[in-house]
């Protein structure tokens, strides 16, 4: 699906060009938070009158922020994780401009605790013999949070380790 979007000039994922391309402008969603996080950022398509995916991995970013590639114009977002228990997604409006990196910074704040339910089926041999199905259930109980964002004044194109928010791994 990401595919489809770069085809159409709309969005591309997680981009770090030496310099800005053109007719591009760049959104760097970061979070202060320690933990690692798995993105899912999604596009209000007005012809469809619904989010479209720009980007969604279960795989957290390296340094802790996410750069997007935008045709230069005004977007609604959604941003939510994957890897978090997420009762409420931010939403905001961002506008992208030729060239530049709109910052976007993101907050987790703790909204509450929820029990979460796991099942595991398994088949195969049972106890007397027989072949058979098991169900385990389980449950555990972890926090809900609830999401922010908010934008901050397009500055001049850097590269990701050139800005001050990117959470740089050490080695």
């Amino acid at each position: 699906m990401v595919v489809l979007l770069m085809e159409f000039g709309c969005a591309s994922p997680n981009v770090n060009p030496p310099t800005p391309r053109a007719h591009t402008g760049y959104v760097d969603l970061y979070a202060e938070s320690g933990d690692t996080l798995a993105w899912d950022v999604r596009r209000f398509d007005a012809a469809a009158n619904q989010f479209k995916t720009v980007f969604s991995e279960l795989d957290p970013t390296e340094d802790g922020m996410l750069r997007l590639a935008f045709a230069p114009e005004r977007y609604r977002l959604r941003v939510t994780f994957l890897n978090r228990v997420i009762n409420e997604p931010a939403l905001l409006d961002v506008n992208v401009q030729d060239g530049r990196i709109t910052p976007v910074h993101v907050t987790l704040t703790e909204s509450g605790v929820t029990a979460v339910q796991t099942r595991e089926t398994s088949r195969g041999g049972t106890a007397y013999g027989r072949y058979g199905r098991r169900t385990k259930i389980g449950s555990d109980e972890t926090r809900t949070y609830r999401v922010t964002a908010v934008p901050q004044e397009p500055k001049p194109y850097q590269v990701r380790q050139g800005v001050p928010y990117a959470q740089h791994p050490t080695n």
